[in-house]
């Protein structure tokens, strides 16, 4: 005898079956293959990405503005290293020409003095740069801080009034490691950035006392990787947002399986979940390789502007050496390009890459407007 249906017991799905099924259905659809998702277009891509440049720009601009006189102490050591970076290859050119090469070992070796002189003075400088850092670092995160702490009190208020009883589950991330990681990439961009146009400035000069022709060959290479390195930050920056979109995703995703687990199983849809779940680090691992692809443009413009430039000076020493120029100028120039313009070179373009894309897409975050606040009932 089959026994009555009890009356409290509905056919169909009860509510919480009906709201897991729905959810797992919902991330079905909405989810897709991760490489599609990569490259699918988004018709508010550029308009997005237009405001946030502009969003974060204002922020930093605002920032620096403030701190005109940090930024002015900060020139003036980095003038100092400018004029080391100077006296670094000049004096090894002059070492050559006017000592060892003439038979005059003492005068070669007064030049490498004065050379190693310019490279101990370069202490005070790095320890005068690193004086002024925290002056532009600190109020950065300070800020950051306070906005976190803004966002996470509105959006708690906002959503409890409206009675779904969540708060902003990124609120702890944005104030501790965001934070972090926004003062540790500017700090890290401002040392690279700030080097690299002094030492260039150094190195040029350098380059240009000695001989006008070492321009010709340094330059082309110089400029062609460091534009097609600029070109591909934009690209770069979006592929870290949909990185850490995608790392997001699968925090969220765990999250939700963790709260939600006794009625997933009750619900059997412990294989929706699990394919859900499975899609959502499929795409974190597809956007961590497109990450990596941009990753190999960075070292292609590195080779193209740092490592070019020296296989033209050797490739050229001949066509120099009947233009006139000395032995001791091409060493010289060599001594720019290797020890000055190459390091200070590869350290932007890592820092840009890396640390500048980072920096991008937090402070991006970071500054997003603040949801509108509810008056008290």
């Amino acid at each position: 005898m089959t026994p009555a249906s009890s009356p409290g017991r509905a056919k169909g799905p009860t509510p919480s079956q009906a709201t897991v099924r729905q959810a797992a259905d919902a991330g079905a659809s909405e989810d897709a293959d991760p490489a599609r998702r990569l490259t699918r277009p988004a018709p508010a891509a550029v308009s997005e990405e237009t405001d946030s440049t502009r969003r974060v720009t204002a922020f930093l601009g605002s920032l620096l503005g403030r701190r005109k006189g940090v930024l002015a102490k900060l020139a003036g050591w980095s003038v100092a290293e400018s004029a080391q970076t100077f006296l670094g290859g000049y004096c090894v050119a002059r070492s050559l020409d006017d000592g060892f090469l003439r038979g005059a070992p003492s005068t070669g070796l007064l030049w490498l003095a004065g050379a190693a002189v310019a490279i101990l003075l370069g202490a005070p400088v790095v320890r005068g740069v690193f004086a002024q850092l925290p002056h532009l670092t600190e109020p950065l995160r300070d800020e950051l801080v306070r906005g976190s702490v803004v966002r996470a009190l509105r959006t708690a208020t906002t959503t409890g009034r409206d009675g779904s009883g969540g708060v902003d589950s990124t609120a702890v991330s944005r104030l501790t490691s965001q934070t972090e990681i926004a003062r540790d990439s500017f700090a890290g961009l401002v040392l690279a950035t700030r080097s690299f146009v002094f030492v260039a400035v150094g190195a040029l000069v350098g380059l240009l006392s000695l001989a006008p022709q070492f321009l010709l060959v340094v330059l082309p290479p110089l400029v062609l990787g460091l534009g097609l390195f600029t070109a591909s930050l934009r690209p770069m920056a979006r592929a870290q947002h949909r990185y850490l979109d995608a790392d997001e995703a699968v925090g969220r995703r765990a999250e939700i399986t963790r709260a939600a687990l006794r009625d997933i199983v009750a619900c059997g849809a412990q294989e929706a979940t699990a394919a859900q779940n499975r899609r959502a680090v499929e795409e974190a691992a597809a956007a961590q390789r497109a990450l990596a692809r941009w990753a190999s443009v960075r070292t292609f413009s590195v080779a193209t502007a740092g490592q070019l430039p020296v296989l033209l000076l050797l490739v050229a020493t001949p066509w120099l050496l009947r233009q006139g120029v000395t032995a001791g100028a091409v060493v010289g120039a060599l001594t720019y390009v290797l020890q000055s313009l190459l390091p200070a070179l590869h350290t932007l373009m890592t820092v840009l890459g890396a640390a500048g894309a980072r920096l991008f897409v937090v402070l991006d975050r970071l500054t997003q407007p603040l949801p509108p606040s509810q008056a008290p009932p």
